[in-house]
């Protein structure tokens, strides 16, 4: 009934002509083992993403992607308390700004809309569980300014991997059993189900969850994934879509199929628990902002 009734206003307050839509996300994937270079693991990473534009509401039962225009030219800024570690990692308060000056040190790009900052790029992107970050995006012809808040909630795991351990022999290094890693063979090509350990809160459904695969280079573990799978919404009309309907994502089971793994090599798998922030009432009212934990493991196809 609530969900039904959420619906039905989204549904009144889309008849409204343009609005301007913003969607965020801040993901974060674990550091984990390398099962072919011990002393190199494969580090965090954390990718912060935010869509800016405008839709067109004004006949609700035809919202497409042809009813949506991108905004290019925004000011954006993600902010926080960082939590030091100690030594040289203090706890101070965070400003990650675009543009700043000089240029050099602006690290959020932006496509089509799309503006993105990752932990690659600027080392100072940390993924904090518990603590608020504030993003701020300011269109530049009027100035009005769009917020989203979100809080990081603890990871879960994938069952399937918590105590799998695949047994490597590196030339020079001997033979050594890396864990979080399982073996997959590539012939015949098969679908891998991955399960998280999570459970809903009595009388609540389980969290959203999305699932992340990606090729790693052993030899060059810091380099970002090459993403050969993903159900997490990266378009306009997706992240559309999903406001009005996250039921497919708030399962306990995921099926990643075959294609993911188009050769051998080495993939990180991760799931994705994402836990909803808010965004300012003067955005288009099926805007949103999500903070999604993940927990991974390495699938070495072979």
């Amino acid at each position: 009934m609530k969900r039904r009734l959420a619906l039905t206003v989204l549904l009144l307050a889309l008849a409204c002509g343009k609005q301007t839509f913003l969607v965020a996300a801040f993901v974060q994937t674990p550091s984990l083992p390398n099962p072919q270079d011990v002393s190199r693991p494969i580090p965090q990473f954390q990718v912060m993403t935010a869509y800016f534009g405008t839709i067109d509401t004004s006949n609700p039962t035809q919202i497409d992607a042809s009813k949506q225009a991108p905004i290019t030219d925004a000011t954006v800024h993600v902010s926080w308390r960082h939590t030091g570690t100690g030594g040289s990692d203090v706890s101070e308060d965070r400003w990650l700004y675009a543009p700043t000056v000089p240029a050099a040190q602006n690290h959020w790009t932006q496509s089509s809309g799309t503006y993105t900052l990752s932990s690659q790029d600027e080392p100072q992107l940390t993924f904090e569980v518990g603590v608020p970050y504030t993003l701020l995006i300011q269109t530049a012809a009027e100035g009005e300014a769009y917020g989203a808040r979100f809080v990081p909630a603890p990871p879960t795991d994938i069952v399937e991997f918590k105590d799998s351990k695949c047994t490597v022999t590196v030339a020079g290094a001997g033979t050594y059993s890396s864990p979080r890693c399982k073996d997959w063979a590539l012939s015949p090509p098969k679908a891998l189900v991955i399960t998280r350990t999570d459970v809903a809160a009595a009388g609540q459904d389980l969290l959203p969850a999305f699932v992340l695969v990606g090729k790693i280079d052993p030899q060059n573990p810091s380099a970002a994934p090459q993403i050969t799978y993903k159900t997490v919404p990266d378009s306009a009309d997706k992240l559309l879509k999903y406001v009005l309907s996250d039921r497919d994502y708030r399962v306990s089971q995921f099926t990643v199929p075959a294609t993911a793994f188009p050769q051998p090599g080495l993939y990180l798998v991760s799931l994705l628990v994402a836990k909803q922030g808010k965004v300012s009432g003067n955005a288009f009212l099926g805007s949103t902002a999500l903070a999604a934990t993940g927990a991974a493991g390495i699938l070495r196809v072979q």
